[in-house]
């Protein structure tokens, strides 16, 4: 039996028990959702916080729930997590926190998350019904290891002051204790990787390592802009790579910014080297330099013939990276991934579903009408076709009725469970003088206004960004081929689209705000990336923004460091 086989019968057969409940679930969300509840709760009883709340004992169902339990964002779990980062104990719940995982901020630093064993399982709960779909459904993603991009990179070790973990070693802590038998046949790349000193590195390693992964069938990242970056590195370090993959060897090249002396980062990469199967492969060398040599690059389906899958974000902001994506793998299959928080998981795809299915057996979810934030959320097997609303989770880590801050759109069912698009963060809103911009309003412009250019102007990049000036106003930092005057035309019809919405043209019309400007940008992923690195964001982490609320991008992201020119009032 080949090697794909027995990876694709073992994936299977470790999967298949997990499978079927979620099947049984998707049935009958209703009776899930109120076993989640239950477990839930018996893993908050005996903890400080069912203490703090007047009648835990007494819940029995949701509506009791709701009714004990006040909405929380992450600002009112601040005392308790600082609490359990100390060495408390038996805070959240009276299960011990295995480590801490940082949430991937959307516009600054992070925040600490506690896992535990129970929530863990809630992830599996997941993860197992959706690789067991790609082995029933694709078998060809089992023709070889995969590279799952799942911790964040250049990740050094870090406890808590009382001694707690903050991130996980290695990448097989995510996987559930049944598939670590098979971890080395699903990575291509281990998860030490990560524990480079820096994003470069880690970049050249893993390279450097798929170079030498012919077979390699799956590729899972998260925001395809991640990907499009790793391409590019590639392309940059195609002669160095070859080299290194001939002598058996690994030189990454230092960074453009080094943040530490040369002998210091050159010890972090032998620190992780040492654990890595370099073998020299002189043929696979030749080949591929003689393929470089015919194409001017390294194409995907010269490196990874057997290459069936991209599993990506396409959600969001996520959708305007993909166009490069799609030309630099062409014929390769995508498929979306699911919305995943740090939090929790909120839906997993499924190749039958018309959207990402409702995680029903990972999490108790709720969901918040935004239109009418004062009313009770509706439950899983409450909500209507075609609604939009805010997600609210609880989980077996203890954090209870968690407004996560992502809208969701219903957009079917899965026997009787929701089938869940991801529309983009609630709380992502820009304020300077009263204009109340959403990053889903501005994703909605973006979309009607860039939809509208031709191909060749197609942008690579584009975000709109505040930036204080004499008034203040917004920026558009786009990266296209047209001409200023063509970036001027986009602007002004960006700015048009903004009109439309009261707030802000009463602060255009007021003079509170100047209008939007075009700024020319190149290599605006990769700058992008560097600056949210600074603002205390993790590569791994980093998603593209259609708004982003920080001011301060022109000196990172402009070719000139000013704008193009000023727009006339609509």
């Amino acid at each position: 039996m080949s090697a794909g086989r027995l990876l694709s019968t073992a994936l299977r057969a470790l999967t298949a028990a997990s499978a079927r409940e979620f099947r049984r679930a998707v049935a009958d969300p209703e009776r899930a959702q109120a076993a989640r509840l239950r477990a839930v709760l018996r893993q908050v009883a005996g903890s400080r916080q069912a203490e703090r709340i007047a009648g835990f004992a007494r819940i029995r169902c949701a509506r009791e729930f709701q009714d004990a339990v006040p909405l929380r964002g992450a600002d009112d779990l601040a005392r308790d997590v600082a609490e359990i980062a100390r060495g408390t104990p038996a805070v959240l719940t009276t299960e011990p926190v295995l480590r801490f995982e940082r949430s991937g901020g959307s516009s600054g630093a992070s925040k600490l998350v506690p896992h535990t064993r129970a929530l863990s399982a809630e992830f599996h709960a997941a993860l197992l019904p959706w690789l067991h779909d790609l082995a029933v459904a694709r078998p060809a993603f089992c023709g070889g290891p995969g590279y799952w991009s799942i911790s964040p990179l250049a990740q050094r070790p870090e406890f808590t002051s009382g001694g707690i973990p903050i991130g996980s070693e290695d990448d097989g802590a995510y996987l559930p204790r049944a598939l670590r038998s098979i971890q080395a046949r699903l990575f291509a790349v281990p998860g030490a990787v990560a524990r480079m000193p820096d994003v470069e590195s880690c970049r050249y390693v893993t390279l450097r390592l798929l170079l030498d992964c012919p077979r390699l069938a799956l590729i899972s990242a998260w925001n395809p802009s991640y990907l499009t970056l790793l391409m590019n590195a590639l392309d940059r370090d195609a002669e160095r790579l070859l080299d290194d993959l001939a002598a058996g060897a690994c030189r990454p090249p230092e960074p453009e910014r080094p943040n530490e002396n040369s002998s210091t980062r050159l010890q972090a990469i032998h620190a992780v080297l040492r654990y890595l199967d370099l073998p020299p492969r002189a043929g696979r060398a030749l080949e591929l330099r003689a393929a470089l040599g015919r194409e001017g690059r390294l194409e995907p389906r010269t490196l990874w013939p057997r290459l069936a899958l991209l599993s990506l974000w396409t959600d969001a902001q996520a959708r305007r990276a993909l166009p490069e994506v799609d030309a630099r793998f062409p014929g390769v299959e995508l498929q979306g991934k699911g919305l995943l928080a740090t939090e929790g998981v909120v839906t997993l795809p499924l190749f039958e579903a018309p959207a990402p299915v409702l995680a029903v057996r990972s999490h108790h979810f709720e969901f918040l009408d935004p239109v009418a934030p004062d009313s009770r959320p509706r439950l899983a097997h409450e909500v209507e076709m075609g609604k939009t609303y805010e997600i609210v989770l609880s989980t077996g880590a203890g954090i209870l009725r968690y407004r996560l801050g992502d809208l969701v759109r219903v957009e079917g069912f899965l026997r009787a469970t929701p089938c869940l698009r991801f529309l983009g963060r609630a709380d992502a809103v820009s304020d300077l003088v009263g204009e109340k911009l959403s990053a889903a309003r501005v994703g909605d412009v973006l979309a009607r206004v860039l939809g509208r250019l031709p191909a060749r102007e197609t942008p690579r990049f584009a975000m709109l960004a505040p930036e204080w000036r004499r008034p203040p106003a917004y920026h558009l930092f786009i990266e296209s081929e047209a001409s200023d005057p063509g970036l001027e035309r986009i602007a002004r019809g960006v700015e048009e689209e903004l009109l439309q919405g009261f707030a802000y043209r009463y602060a255009r019309d007021l003079g509170q705000l100047g209008p939007v400007a075009a700024v020319r940008v190149r290599d605006g992923l990769r700058r992008y990336e560097a600056r949210c690195i600074l603002l205390g964001q993790r590569a791994g982490n980093i998603k593209p923004a259609d708004l982003h609320l920080q001011p301060g991008w022109t000196e990172h992201l402009s070719c000139a460091g000013e704008a193009i020119g000023s727009i006339a009032a609509g």
